[in-house]
């Protein structure tokens, strides 16, 4: 497969896709690298297991020269873990690639959803980076048919990618022991929370109902057969788990706010010194839905509301707009968002207590608050400035969901950093200013940008395919 050399600074620079840098706060890394050294850990089969975090997903898709800074791919590259294959996409990939196509409106375009194909598919064993886009805890032990999930329900062609043939293995949990590894890193369970959150609290992992969160009880017992099954399998190998971010802190639910914008200067609307709420279908005390003005301050829409505030839904016919409320599968409210964050630090006292329980086994990597101090703080190594900022900030793709290349390198450092902490190995870590920056570039466009005046609308079509298609 194409290598990529980060190990050491010396090595020679990666040219930038296009630098959209933010100034933020100071939540400072150092990016000196010392002697290398894995310690007593032996990387020498290095197994990735996850879903789209895992697989290296960027700007919607699933494509090859993203796929080469997938945070377990810098690791296998940081520890010399050998001949680490991953299901490599042709660009533009799988998915329908975002890119900016223009320096003013429309800025963002599409590559088609089935643009790539999977180059080294003859691969006489499962892959090391077994991250499935869409992958929910269960799907990890999940036996049934890979190539039925590209069908209704589900319609994800990924499993049938990623895990090919259950000659390898009937699981993706199989599949990884059958390599025999060495060294795992699990990083599972934000889709059985952001598939209910991306939804605007309208479908659901669990299964009693299919339209909440997967309920507490269901995932610790996923989670620790999951992770029994690979302890047990894997007896010498060592562990890297990850706990699960706050999802509703992705620019997907921040970057549209609860009230009305004016559409040529991007400002809020203000009527006798106050900002206007929009117009929403939320929730009452009771559970049950009514139409009422957005609370500014709690409820999140989704960046899948553009083409219905475009159109001038949830606006009120006072200021141009239709006096129509903004559907429910648009709209976190409240009372939807304490149901995600309730859900979200079950499931991550669920995956610290597994580690807290095998500690010369397992490092578990705090991702909930690395990625909540760079949305405060900001993110800063090796001369680059990252923010959680919808585009500008760096860190996170046009999809508003998963990290660019750089916010991977992040993740990816973060594992060594705890990695290193925990087992006393000395991995050095990924030199950011010798990765990619944070957007695609359609052909002719120069390849350093100024942020441009975005029509989030353009973003239509790709995301509500990622929705409808079970792609997170």
């Amino acid at each position: 497969m194409k290598q990529i050399s980060l190990r050491l600074v010396g090595t020679a620079a990666i040219a930038a896709l296009v630098f959209l840098v933010a100034s933020c706060g100071d939540f400072k890394k150092s990016s000196v690298v010392n002697p290398p050294s894995n310690g007593s850990l032996d990387f020498t089969t290095y197994v990735a297991l996850g879903n789209s975090l895992t697989a290296g997903y960027q700007n919607g898709a699933l494509y090859q020269s993203a796929q080469l800074y997938s945070y377990p791919n810098l690791i296998a590259q940081q520890t010399g873990s050998q001949n680490f294959q991953q299901p490599l996409i042709s660009d533009p990939g799988i998915g329908g690639r975002l890119k900016i196509v223009n320096l003013v409106g429309p800025v963002i375009g599409s590559d088609p959803a089935q643009g790539g194909s999977l180059l080294n598919a003859t691969l006489n064993r499962p892959y090391n980076n077994l991250g499935v886009p869409g992958a929910i805890l269960y799907d990890l032990i999940d036996t049934s048919s890979f190539a039925a999930k590209a069908g209704p329900p589900r319609n994800n062609p990924f499993f049938n990618i990623v895990l090919r043939s259950s000659a390898f293995g009937s699981s993706a949990v199989t599949q990884a022991l059958n390599l025999k590894p060495t060294f795992i890193s699990v990083w599972i369970g934000a889709n059985d929370v952001l598939g209910y959150a991306s939804s605007g609290g309208t479908i659901g992992t669990d299964p009693a109902t299919h339209s909440l969160p997967t309920d507490l009880p269901t995932f610790t017992y996923l989670y620790n057969a999951t992770m029994n099954a690979l302890l047990q399998g894997a007896p010498n190998a060592k562990f890297a788990t990850a706990n699960i971010p706050d999802v509703t802190a992705i620019p997907f639910f921040t970057t549209i706010p609860a009230v009305v914008v004016n559409p040529t200067t991007q400002q809020p609307v203000t009527v006798n010194g106050q900002f206007v709420p929009l117009i929403v279908q939320r929730h009452n005390a009771s559970g049950n839905l009514y139409v009422g003005q957005a609370n500014p301050i709690y409820d999140l829409i989704l960046l899948t509301a553009m083409d219905s505030l475009k159109a001038g839904v949830g606006i009120p016919t006072a200021l141009g707009g239709t006096g129509r409320p903004l559907g429910t599968q648009f709209v976190l409210d409240s009372l939807e968002v304490a149901k995600v964050r309730s859900a979200t630090q079950g499931f991550n006292q669920v995956i610290a207590s597994f580690a807290n329980s095998n500690p010369t086994k397992v490092v578990m990597v705090d991702a909930y608050s690395i990625l909540n101090s760079i949305k405060q703080n900001g993110y800063t190594a090796d001369g680059v400035t990252l923010s959680s900022a919808y585009i500008s900030g760096g860190f996170f793709g046009l999809d508003g969901v998963h990290p660019t290349s750089r916010g991977y390198a992040v993740v990816a450092n973060e594992f060594i950093e705890a990695i290193n902490a925990h087992f006393g190995s000395n991995i050095p870590i990924v030199p950011l200013s010798q990765v990619p920056g944070s957007a695609v570039l359609a052909k002719g466009l120069p390849k350093k940008i100024l942020w441009p005046n975005i029509h989030l609308s353009d973003l239509q079509p790709t995301l509500k395919l990622m929705q409808q298609s079970d792609l997170y």
